[in-house]
């Protein structure tokens, strides 16, 4: 009974620390502007190659969005009073 008891008590302590060990977040990493992983660094050479910011540094309305997404989503530029091209 007693082994039990230390046995429990172990296990607790363990499932308790693992939070506390586990990282934030893998580093990501980036080649003049695209994704890049950690493999592909180590097949290609590290020449040119950034650790990517973990916060995005372009957002639309408070959301997330890369350049493409923020151009398809914003209004256009209407002007007034121009012929229609043919």
């Amino acid at each position: 009974m007693k082994r039990l008891v230390l046995f429990a008590a172990l296990a607790t302590a363990i499932a308790s620390g693992i939070d506390v060990a586990a990282a934030a977040e893998l580093p990501t990493y980036e080649l003049a502007g695209f994704p890049i992983t950690a493999f592909q660094v180590s097949v290609m050479g590290s020449a040119h190659v950034e650790e990517a910011p973990s916060v995005p540094t372009l957002t639309l309305g408070g959301l997330p969005a890369s350049p493409h997404q923020i151009e398809v989503l914003t209004t256009r530029k209407k002007v007034l009073g121009s012929k229609p091209q043919s």
